[in-house]
């Protein structure tokens, strides 16, 4: 099943009419929803945990999307209560206010820009896209919004809610899908995006080839091929609350070497021993969670926040403050060299995770090509 869901959501993500003339160079997979625009007012707030989920860590919504009435209410409206890392304070306030990225998803594309691309990646191609560009001099802008906005439609998102709506992992292809999500989720997440942009700038790549890079990445089953495997193929633990009990903290993928923890909702936590290999259409559901196994996720979770951590409760968030933990991670983040740092270290691990885990030999694209393609 999770080949079947790397097939369906990169042919879903590859479904794009072709432009034409001078930008022909771009047409890697972006059409009329690209978020190639002349004039447009572009958002300003890109967030990498969408609304729509973060909504759910207000009960009264929450309640209302598992009873089918949230359609009226505004996702995000909705307000939680909010633990500031760089503040250090705990206040209430809307979704729409936590976990974003201001101006992120705004790319320029100069011709300089376009030209240099086209020499480095299509050379062949070059003198014929110059002599293409002489009568269209103009600067583009990509607002990448468009693509996240684009991505929370596929079945992978469709799965998160799922999930929240239902309590947990309904079948092996459910299962599937929340694998793909797993990856998408930490590939769009603030650490990736911002420490792949800063690091592909300070070479001389602008913005918006990195946007390219994703987007094709996104678009490549190969690519998801390798990251969902070796999850597919571990052991899933699923600690499931009737009340809420986990609050979200910024990247709530939490990759270490030989586990991966992530939060599906306030009441679901996923727990993958990533040491297979075990079937595919096995996990196992725990009601509740213990002392233990909370107080690491409230360590991991911390390790993977660097501006808000959200919750229904504000005692909750006192507890999660007043932790040496806490306080560790709140000092370094106001220490602008330290949090490049971490915003690396918290990248690298992403990558290694696409990468496979380390558990993924070199010629497994060579191997795995019929199988998906079949």
């Amino acid at each position: 099943m999770i080949i079947a869901g790397v097939r369906w959501l990169t042919w879903r993500s590859s479904r794009h009419k072709k432009p034409s003339g001078f930008l022909c160079l771009l047409s890697f997979s972006l059409g009329s929803d690209s978020g190639l625009s002349m004039a447009k007012i572009f958002a300003e707030r890109n967030h990498y945990n969408p609304c729509f989920w973060t909504a759910c860590w207000n009960i009264a919504y929450f309640n209302a999307l598992v009873e089918g009435k949230s359609k009226s209410l505004r996702a995000r409206e909705q307000e939680v209560f909010v633990l500031n890392l760089l503040s250090d304070k705990i206040y209430h306030d809307r979704v729409k206010n936590v976990h974003f990225d201001k101006d992120l998803g705004v790319a320029e594309l100069t011709p300089e820009t376009m030209k240099d691309f086209c020499l480095r990646r299509y050379p062949s191609k070059y003198e014929h896209f110059c002599q293409s560009m002489e009568n269209h001099e103009e600067t583009l802008y990509m607002d990448f919004e468009d693509i996240l906005t684009g991505t929370e439609k596929l079945e992978s998102y469709k799965s998160l809610i799922e999930a929240v709506v239902a309590g947990g992992i309904q079948s092996v292809e459910h299962k599937g899908f929340l694998t793909c999500h797993i990856i998408l989720q930490a590939m769009r997440s603030h650490e990736m995006m911002t420490s792949m942009i800063d690091t592909l700038d300070s070479l001389g790549i602008p913005k918006w080839e990195y946007f390219w890079i994703l987007k094709n990445a996104w678009g490549n089953k190969l690519v998801l091929a390798r990251a969902t495997t070796p999850l597919a193929f571990s052991r899933w633990s699923v600690y499931v609350t009737d009340k809420h009990m986990y609050p979200l903290c910024d990247s709530p993928v939490m990759i270490n070497k030989n586990t991966l923890m992530a939060v599906l909702s306030p009441r679901i936590l996923l727990e993958i021993s990533i040491n297979g290999p075990v079937p595919e259409d096995t996990w196992t559901v725990r009601e509740g969670i213990s002392s233990s196994k909370y107080r690491e996720f409230r360590r991991r979770s911390i390790k993977n926040s660097f501006k808000h951590i959200i919750s229904h409760d504000p005692e909750e968030l006192k507890l999660w403050q007043s932790t040496p933990e806490f306080k560790a991670r709140s000092r370094e983040l106001r220490d602008s060299a330290k949090a490049a740092g971490l915003r690396t270290e918290a990248a690298n691990r992403v990558i290694w995770a696409i990468n496979g885990f380390g558990r993924v030999p070199h010629d497994f694209e060579h191997r795995i090509k019929n199988v998906i393609d079949a």
